[in-house]
């Protein structure tokens, strides 16, 4: 470790203190009680950074200095001393809720200055106290309030998320602010939290077909495995909905999760040639 000489550290003089949040084999993270640069995630340390042979368990109130870590090139947490019960006031409530990436991690590591950030759903979870429950405004959808931060720290597999994945995730306040961050983001379904289209199935081939939508001019591609299972094989002719996500291969869009709709449910423009005399 290699000591930041750059940058204000958490607290203006002496050593910094916080939560430990969690506990993993041979190392952990804390919340400071200034967690205004972690984004959420916390604050890493090693057990080799442990002073005294006693591991900490999640809950237990620590102090530390905060330095950097050459390897990482992040801060991370050094002389991690447990304190007694009751030294620190007691951690800001976390609610467990439910939202969608509305933008994904930037950079190969995530973390500082790659930060994503994730739409709350409506009604999943109470605000914590002394926070307002809306975050950067301009929500359009009803059913998005809060919009967060996060980081890769604070993500069980920060690679797997992507814009409209369904996730669930843990809130906690920032110090100083009327914000909220995220932490212990957990992928709970790919894709589950975008809008759903509707279109009918234009053509089919050997594993995959196109969907023909309102208002564009382009069919859509969707791979069979996205088809629905009940009702038997799709035809040609069948009205179904569907979410649009970004095809990683193609890099085009394409539809997933496609269900069936009661026939004449969609109506697509008909196109056809006329002969105007004039």
């Amino acid at each position: 470790l290699e000591r930041r000489s750059m940058g204000p550290p958490f607290h203006d003089g002496g050593a910094d203190s916080g939560h430990v949040t969690s506990i993993k084999e041979g190392f952990g993270f804390i919340r400071p009680l200034n967690d205004r640069r972690t984004g959420g995630g916390g604050l890493f340390f090693h057990f080799s950074a442990l002073v005294g042979r006693d591991v900490p368990v999640e809950g237990d109130e620590v102090s530390f200095s905060v330095e950097l870590d050459r390897r990482s090139g992040r801060e991370a947490a050094k002389a991690v001393t447990i304190l007694p019960r009751g030294t620190l006031p007691a951690p800001a409530r976390a609610v467990t809720v439910r939202a969608v990436v509305q933008r994904e991690l930037r950079g190969a590591r995530g973390g500082d200055g790659y930060g994503g950030r994730l739409a709350v759903l409506k009604g999943d979870g109470p605000p914590a106290e002394g926070d307002a429950a809306a975050g950067d405004g301009g929500q359009d959808d009803d059913e998005q309030t809060e919009v967060v931060s996060f980081d890769a720290r604070g993500c069980e597999r920060p690679s797997a998320l992507h814009v409209g994945d369904l996730v669930e995730c843990r809130l906690m306040s920032v110090a100083g602010s009327r914000q909220r961050a995220a932490s212990r983001v957990k992928l709970i379904e790919a894709g589950g939290g975008l809008p759903r289209q509707s279109g009918r199935v234009a053509s089919l081939k050997d594993k995959f077909g196109f969907l023909r939508t309102a208002g564009k001019a382009a069919d859509l591609f969707f791979h069979l495995s996205e088809a629905p299972r009940e009702g038997g094989p799709l035809r040609v002719g069948d009205d179904v909905s569907f979410c649009v996500v970004l095809d990683p291969r193609s890099r085009k869009d394409a539809a997933t999760k496609l269900r069936r709709l009661p026939a004449g449910s969609v109506a697509l423009e008909q196109l056809g040639e006329a002969r105007l005399r004039g």
